[in-house]
């Protein structure tokens, strides 16, 4: 049933509601067949016979009745005759039908309660409904692309802020690719057949388009999976369009979507390659300005990606404040006014989290607050972090391309580290989320790092429910400050204030480091210069820093 409920939805944002897990229930308890009540208890008739064969052609695995069959007997009637303004007079069912132009799957047999249902009935029409006759009405496929990418663009459309939602970019970046890679058709030919050739193109990982010049390479698993799955949403919605006369094959969803991965991937799964290790994140952490700092901290701290840093409001952080007594006895957990915590909605997921801090993200998110009371507009429901003119970090290019602020950021931190003579494993910034969740998974189970995580899908303790409350927030909080304590060598790379910055580019962190090493050792600001190849100004330059960042001894 997750499956049906994880595949009908977005990626990643598939959830149980008050329907699914009512239903999921009934199933735990052993039933055979599914119990659907009124909604409300005086729901009509017509739309409680309505939403059961919704629901019924949904999971058309299970079995579901109606608890009230009169009430369920009375809304067929109705909404045959509503739905499909026919007159009932000698067959309705086939006199109908006949009229659009459709033809009728053999109906089966079923029982609803003591009532037979048989071949011309009105209950048949609901229960087998006819399949619609595909005719080819001369439109193409990218002509549905085309149609397709109009819909998106009303679809997520924000009234508000007269702007359209990042998933609709995405989406309308997809189906382009999806135009460029395949050819425009008619939709008469596009079968079975057809869609399964379409699919395996996709799970074959294509080579990525590069320019001229660079190595080609193969499209990653992840960006495979997001392709496939929005061709498959495509499909579904071009069948439910009334503009087109395609119509979806009956057995589509048994065509395999699944993206193999290449011996390469889990070669690096089982490495452990697509998480930073320890001494990693301490080169980080030293040679990371103050703003690198807060994305990383942010990053190990919380598991935030890009999108999570930019829509970070003021009125989602909550320093040296205690949960509320509430909060602390739902989640089992003491607090005082000496932690701090952050609160946020992640995008993917609609789900509610909410954060401890560590000692440094604290330091950290004090220096943005300060800073950020004296640019335009600190109200609560504004970002908390903005770049250094003052905008936001998810502001889109001039041409409309998604910000590459954070993660071009993260790439300068690392190509220093790099220049300066050091290995790092070449990670993009969003391996720090999975760093945090490997890491809080070390440190409990992976039930406490899906909680972490924010992720979707169903834990053991968790009632299925978006309401942070009810999630075990309090094993997160533990595991954050065992997390916190394993992860002292990385804050001690920087310096009681984290917030000061780094020398200047022009001096290499390795020199600064140097120069520390010797002067500790009671070495003489010339005998340091000449060692590190730099002008004695610049070792007593560097030298009155590290004392005014505590670093030496004064």
């Amino acid at each position: 049933m997750w499956e049906k409920i994880d595949g009908d939805a977005p990626e990643g944002t598939a959830l149980w509601d008050e329907v699914t897990l009512e239903i999921g229930k009934q199933l735990a308890r052993g039933a055979d067949k599914v119990h659907l009540v009124p909604v409300p208890d005086d729901e009509a008739p017509t739309s409680y016979a309505t939403r059961l064969q919704r629901i019924q052609n949904r999971f058309s695995f299970l079995r579901f009745v109606p608890t009230d069959e009169k009430r369920y007997t009375i809304g067929i009637g109705d909404n045959a005759i509503d739905m499909r303004q026919v007159v009932l007079v000698d067959n309705p069912y086939e006199d109908y039908w006949r009229k659009h132009d459709v033809f009728a799957a053999p109906p089966l047999k079923a029982n609803i309660g003591d009532v037979t249902v048989g071949k011309g009935d009105l209950l048949d029409s609901m229960i087998n409904p006819p399949y619609r006759r595909m005719t080819d009405d001369g439109k193409t496929l990218h002509q549905a692309f085309e149609a397709y990418e109009d819909w998106i663009k009303q679809h997520y459309f924000d009234d508000e802020t007269q702007t359209l939602s990042e998933y609709a970019h995405t989406k309308l970046g997809q189906i382009d690719s999806l135009k460029d890679r395949h050819e425009d058709v008619p939709l008469a030919e596009i079968d079975y057949d057809y869609i399964e050739k379409m699919y395996r193109f996709w799970r074959q990982r294509p080579m990525k388009r590069t320019k001229k010049g660079q190595n080609e390479q193969r499209m990653s698993a992840s960006s495979v999976r997001h392709y496939v799955g929005e061709l498959h949403r495509f499909f579904k919605w071009l069948h439910r369009s009334k503009d087109f006369a395609w119509r979806k094959p009956e057995d589509i969803d048994d065509i395999d979507r699944s993206t193999p991965l290449d011996t390469e991937t889990v070669k690096k799964r089982i490495r452990k390659v697509d998480t930073f290790q320890l001494d990693e994140l301490c080169l980080l952490n030293r040679y990371a300005t103050p703003t690198e700092r807060l994305y990383l901290m942010l990053g190990l701290n919380c598991g935030f990606g890009t999108k999570e840093i930019a829509t970070l409001t003021i009125g989602e952080i909550f320093l040296h404040q205690a949960l509320p007594a509430d909060e602390q006895e739902v989640f089992g957990f003491h607090s005082t006014d000496d932690d701090s915590f952050v609160s946020l909605v992640r995008n993917k997921t609609t789900i509610v989290g909410k954060y401890l801090l560590f000692g440094q993200t604290v330091k950290l998110l004090e220096w943005v607050m300060a800073r950020r009371l004296k640019q335009r507009n600190p109200s609560p429901d504004q970002p908390a972090i903005l770049n250094s003119k003052g905008m936001p970090l998810d502001q889109r290019s001039a041409n409309g391309n998604p910000s590459r602020q954070i993660p071009n950021t993260f790439s300068r931190l690392h190509k220093r580290i790099i220049d300066d003579g050091n290995e790092i494993t070449k990670l993009p910034f969003k391996h720090l989320r999975k760093t945090a969740g490997d890491l809080i998974r070390r440190f409990s189970d992976g039930e406490v790092a899906g909680v972490f995580l924010l992720h979707g899908s169903p834990v053991t303790t968790d009632k299925l429910s978006d309401v942070y409350t009810n999630r075990p927030f309090g094993k997160v909080y533990d595991a954050i400050r065992r997390v916190e304590e394993y992860l002292q060598p990385v804050f001690e790379e920087a310096s009681d204030d984290p917030t000061l910055e780094q020398p200047q580019a022009y001096t290499s962190r390795k020199s600064v480091d140097r120069i520390a090493e010797m002067t500790k050792e009671g070495k003489t600001v010339r005998e340091i210069a000449e060692a590190i190849g730099k002008s004695r100004m610049t070792v007593h330059r560097h030298i009155q820093k590290l004392r005014e960042r505590g670093l030496l001894d004064a």
